[in-house]
């Protein structure tokens, strides 16, 4: 079951982060199929949240490991 909270924080952090670098390269991140794309005025929220969400998830499945290991 863990691998269910690594591979969401893994897409989480992926669609957070995936369209500011896209913005950094020049190129439109609404047309690419981001998450984001549908808070077209709060993307930068919307990214943060994502990012927070992802590191969120990824860091209660090592939480979690740790825990069964001790």
């Amino acid at each position: 079951m863990l691998w269910i909270l690594d591979i969401g924080g893994v897409l989480m952090l992926l669609q957070g982060i995936a369209p500011v670098v896209q913005r950094m390269t020049g190129k439109d991140p609404e047309e690419s199929f981001f998450i984001v794309n549908a808070f077209p005025e709060n993307q930068g929220l919307a990214s943060a949240v994502l990012v927070l969400g992802g590191i969120a998830l990824l860091s209660a499945a090592v939480r979690v490991r740790r825990s069964r290991k001790g």
